[in-house]
């Protein structure tokens, strides 16, 4: 297979919005109940929502395609920070998301690199992210990519409360 990286466009909206929903889902749909599920993928991953983070210009999408499909995409929010990193130079990944068929491909590692070398070039000192405390293999991954744990902080997930760690990785 071929791969192409590239940042996206408003015209990936749709394409975005449904991996997004899809690669959620495959991860999370049997840790929560489906009411959660629902409530969830409504508010985060609608075309609307999607589309206005591709407007915002402190928001980021990087994708991977392959024959004009995303298989694989992150979403990086410039100078959003988080306990522990107040008063830095930071960016967020938000999202980090790689179409289940394909993962065991290092395309997780490439898009990370990339995302990693995007923020060093804008001068950011600290990529952070949150992960969600009972995800091991993606905990390991980012460990894997230099990432340390910083802290906590809640993710809400439709009306259930969970725990995220927080991990930053140093730029400089």
């Amino acid at each position: 297979m071929n791969f192409q990286f590239r940042l996206a466009k408003f015209e990936d909206a749709a394409a975005i919005r449904q991996l997004s929903e899809k690669t959620f889902r495959d991860t999370y749909t049997i840790y929560n109940t489906p009411e959660n599920m629902e409530q969830h993928v409504a508010k985060n991953f609608a075309l609307q929502q999607i589309e206005k983070e591709l407007q915002d210009a402190d928001s980021q999408y990087f994708i991977i395609e392959s024959e004009q499909e995303i298989v694989a995409f992150a979403k990086l929010v410039k100078n959003h920070t988080t306990k522990g990193l107040e008063g830095e130079n930071v960016v967020e990944i938000e999202r980090f998301y790689v179409d289940k068929t394909l993962q065991g491909q290092q395309l997780g590692r490439k898009l990370m690199h990339f995302c990693i070398d995007w923020s060093i070039k804008n001068n950011f000192e600290i990529i952070w992210l949150g992960v969600w405390e009972n995800n091991a293999n993606a905990i390991k991954f980012y460990q894997k990519m230099g990432f340390e744990f910083l802290d906590k902080h809640t993710f809400v997930l439709g009306t259930e409360v969970q725990t995220d760690f927080t991990m930053k990785k140093n730029l400089k």
